[in-house]
């Protein structure tokens, strides 16, 4: 790639980011904690190396080398976000924003649409001039008559997707939706350069520093960067499930390294982006649409791709989170993670864009689907030192790969899991959740990742276009 690292992206940044006087809480990612748990693992591996080549060894070789690339890209991504601070910008800006958010009504989501709604209508005045709420949602919807009255402000509208609008090539479910909307602001003359649409979820607030991130983007780099993502923190008090709140610690790290690296410092999403925490100009939004195809798709991640082909160099970081919730108990969560892995290889299979854009999402969903050797390999590893069994596995490149990735998931998951606790309301006894989060990572949580993504693969083969929706806490 010839934008790869161009020494301008980082001068330009600096250039960018003098108009800011203050400077925010840091939330970069921590490296020093992946050196030391590596050495002590490396340690450990010493003891179980075989020097032995078979079918066994040469295969767990091979295998484990398939994800070093997306840990190496990774590792650069930290390296980058490292010293990464939180707007705390005190200008305003006059240009319109339309907070975009998407929902499908049922009477369950209704306290957590309110949360989210509350929260800009609460923080959105301190550094907008011009703003307003559409609120998507379907004909058929269950609280179509509460939310029209629950949500009846100036600042609101709520945009009715009639039941039988179709798109050109026959969007789903979100993306049709989305489309729908649109095409509405479009007629409306809201799809120009002077108006920038925020995307939300139904269950993802905003604080002071969302905000204060979007005026300030806007104000000194919306006219050289037309996108940009932030971060998405999971506060604890958000969901009732202990087990989903420690896997959902693997996702603001996931953007401040892997989604921090193609968006920030390739300027290019190839890996997709989120629904939510993302920032667009509209006449950028109206030109690539959300009409996807008749297949589930994950329409995030295919709008950036398609931003990817015709906008490249043109992304940016958000310095902000957003405040969203985890599943609220484990079969929600394995519903979440079969729905992303069903949307992801249709998308990476059928998207509607050139393979070489889908080249990247294809092989991370690979590796996504191949991490259930890590637990295997624990369990070797264990019953070899148990003397259980002497079966001849690891060899030097094998042992040196794999002290690595466990290292690397550790260090991975308990950056998460410091973010959300410091968003969380209850921030104590962090050295004791870090503790938990080791085997419970590979012993609950890995096992359980693996479930829903062999879930994803069955649905994805059955052909399956259902779209099941996760109840929304408070």
């Amino acid at each position: 790639m010839q934008i790869f690292f161009k020494m301008h992206h980082i001068l330009s940044d600096m250039e960018d980011s003098h108009e800011q006087k203050q400077l925010g809480p840091k939330m970069g990612i921590s490296l020093w904690l992946l050196v030391a748990v590596f050495s002590i693992v490396i340690l450990l591996i010493l003891n179980n190396v075989t020097n032995v080549w078979n079918v066994f060894t040469i295969y767990s070789t091979i295998s484990w080398s398939v994800g070093m690339p997306i840990i190496i890209i990774s590792f650069v991504g930290a390296i980058g976000s490292r010293s990464f601070r939180i707007s705390t910008f005190k200008g305003r800006t006059s240009k319109q924003v339309n907070f975009i958010i998407p929902t499908v009504g049922s009477y369950d989501v209704l306290p957590a649409l309110s949360r989210v709604v509350n929260s800009i209508l609460e923080y959105a005045p301190l550094n907008l001039d011009n703003w307003r709420i559409y609120l998507i949602t379907e004909e058929w919807s269950e609280a179509l008559a509460e939310i029209r009255e629950k949500f009846h402000n100036e600042h609101i509208e709520v945009v009715v997707v009639p039941l039988g609008y179709k798109t050109r090539f026959g969007a789903m479910h979100k993306s049709r939706a989305l489309q729908y909307c649109i095409e509405k602001l479009a007629m409306d003359g809201q799809c120009n350069t002077d108006t920038w649409s925020f995307h939300l979820d139904d269950d993802a607030s905003v604080r002071s520093d969302t905000i204060a991130a979007i005026a300030e983007h806007i104000k000194f780099k919306g006219e050289k960067y037309i996108l940009a993502q932030g971060v998405l923190a999971f506060p604890h008090e958000n969901s009732h499930s202990t087990i989903a709140k420690f896997a959902d610690s693997m996702r603001p790290t996931d953007d401040l390294t892997r989604f921090y690296f193609f968006t920030s410092l390739l300027r290019t999403p190839l890996v997709g982006l989120h629904g939510e925490n993302l920032l667009v100009r509209a006449d950028v939004e109206a030109d690539i649409g959300w009409d996807n195809s008749d297949k589930p798709i994950s329409d995030d991640s295919c709008f950036g791709l398609r931003f990817s082909q015709k906008y490249r160099g043109k992304s940016s970081f958000l310095p902000a989170f957003t405040y969203g919730a985890s599943p609220s108990n484990v079969r929600d969560m394995l519903k979440q993670r079969k729905r992303w892995l069903v949307d992801l290889t249709n998308l990476g299979l059928y998207g509607p864009l050139p393979w070489k854009y889908r080249a990247m999402l294809i092989y991370s969903v690979i590796f996504w689907s191949s991490m259930i050797g890590q637990n295997i390999f624990l369990g070797i590893l264990i019953l070899q030192s148990l003397h259980i069994i002497t079966f001849e596995l690891i060899t030097w490149p094998v042992g040196l790969m794999w002290s690595f990735m466990f290292s690397f998931w550790i260090w991975f998951y308990w950056n998460g899991l410091h973010i959300n606790n410091s968003f969380s309301k209850d921030k104590n006894h962090f050295i004791r959740k870090a503790i938990m989060m080791v085997p419970l990572y590979f012993f609950v949580i890995g096992p359980l990742e693996a479930i829903g993504g062999i879930m994803g693969l069955y649905a994805f083969v059955k052909k399956e276009k259902k779209f099941e929706v996760i109840r929304k806490p408070n």
